[in-house]
């Protein structure tokens, strides 16, 4: 079976996820604390993480370089609420799958099973000095 970790700021999009998810056999770990986030990371080797675009505390950027410390990272799709072209293509640059609507359950069911089918390798993910990515 394969496991998601969502992390986000808004409870009703967790729980909304979470089942979502595990009506279609994936198992799916809600937590709204990034440092949970990334003790669970550290503990489990999930196959995919979810990240809304504000979660508590920090911006979705800062989390994808914090798991690019770690060397490997899970594939990771943002839930966003922003229409933003320059935001989008900037989580893209920092490690981001891809960018996905948070409150369209079905679509994100469908893209974290798209990502699941291909199982991309855990690459690692690092920046440079500038926190500019470069390849691994």
């Amino acid at each position: 079976m394969n496991r998601v970790l969502i992390l986000d700021s808004d409870p009703e999009t967790l729980i909304n996820l979470q089942r979502v998810l595990e009506d279609s056999d994936i198992d799916a770990t809600i937590t709204w604390d990034c440092g949970e986030a990334s003790q669970l990371v550290e503990s489990v080797p999930y196959d995919l993480m979810l990240i809304g675009d504000h979660p508590p505390d920090v911006d979705a950027a800062a989390v994808l370089e914090a798991l690019s410390l770690r060397g490997t990272c899970p594939s990771v799709l943002i839930l966003t609420t922003i229409n933003s072209q320059h935001k989008v293509g900037y989580l893209h640059r920092v490690g981001a799958t891809g960018v996905i609507p948070k409150r369209d359950s079905f679509a994100v069911l469908k893209e974290v099973r798209n990502v699941l089918a291909r199982k991309p390798a855990r690459k690692p993910i690092r920046f440079d000095q500038e926190g500019l990515l470069r390849a691994a």
